[in-house]
């Protein structure tokens, strides 16, 4: 355990449990999340869990908004994407997306859904709101119909997914590759 100067255990915060529960769960599933092992994985102990939680089900509920928040918020909130050019403002999603690891944790909240009926409105919510982010978004760049939601579902697909299916891609390759996709999701 990591112990400061006063030979005190270290504080830990909120979010660096909700992030080693995130971690946890890619890893192990929604049953690997135990107080113990976040406690252990953190170098602390058990008792400043609860300083933040009262339980393994609070956690687990603070855990989804987390990931809302965190993984689909701060695109869809974010004052500084908003106000960038429509052309622009998609480029510098595909970035966010890539450069955060906005996508990291979207396949284990699949999962989790998968046998959780309240994570499955939560993920479901999360789809209607990035699908609605981007509908709009694709019309302003002047798509309708058909065209628009084509570009939007391969959008986020593709965006879901690119890590899991192509972990392997140098940075260079990628970047390549970005401006690539970005032509080709603005061209008329």
């Amino acid at each position: 355990m990591k112990k400061d100067k006063t030979n005190k255990i270290r504080n830990v915060s909120k979010e660096q449990w909700l992030s080693q529960a995130l971690d946890t769960l890619e890893v192990g599933g929604v049953e690997a999340i135990k107080i113990e092992r976040l406690a252990k994985a953190l170098g602390t102990s058990k008792s400043g869990f609860y300083w933040h939680f009262n339980n393994r089900q609070d956690l687990l509920e603070h855990l989804l908004d987390f990931w809302v928040r965190e993984y689909t918020g701060v695109v869809t909130n974010n004052p500084d994407i908003t106000k960038l050019e429509p052309e622009m403002r998609l480029l510098a999603i595909m970035r966010a997306i890539r450069d955060q690891k906005l996508a990291k944790f979207d396949l284990a909240m699949s999962f989790w859904a998968k046998i959780d009926d309240n994570v499955r409105k939560v993920v479901d919510n999360v789809v209607k709101m990035r699908l609605d982010y981007l509908r709009t978004l694709f019309a302003e760049l002047g798509f309708t119909e058909d065209e628009l939601e084509m570009r939007v579902r391969l959008f986020l697909c593709y965006h879901t997914w690119e890590d899991a299916m192509f972990p392997d891609l140098s940075n260079q390759k990628y970047s390549i590759l970005q401006n690539i996709r970005h032509r080709f999701f603005i061209r008329k």
